[in-house]
């Protein structure tokens, strides 16, 4: 099970070389190398995905088109929340 990648203490660092060079050489413990697996155009496209999932792109980032069907704020533009637990453990 690797780290969330919902906050911004990344091991490997988090820009997009970081990423792209996770993705294809692998982090110990876990991530396997998708080296000659995945066209690099693709691991490209990973590293956006990845980003995005984040909450660390920047406003000037997000959607500027208006989506009608949208019903509340994305969800990597919303501040950071605590996990409540309900519930007996």
């Amino acid at each position: 099970m690797g780290p969330a990648l919902m906050d911004d203490k990344w091991i490997y660092g988090s820009r997009p070389p970081n990423i792209f060079e996770s993705i294809v050489e692998g982090r110990p413990n876990g991530m396997p190398s998708w080296r000659n697996k995945i066209p690099d155009a693709q691991v490209w496209q990973l590293v956006a995905y990845v980003q995005s999932m984040s909450g660390q792109a920047p406003a000037a980032a997000m959607p500027s088109r208006s989506d009608h069907l949208q019903s509340g704020t994305p969800e990597n533009n919303r501040p950071a929340q605590t996990p409540i637990q309900t519930g007996t453990p």
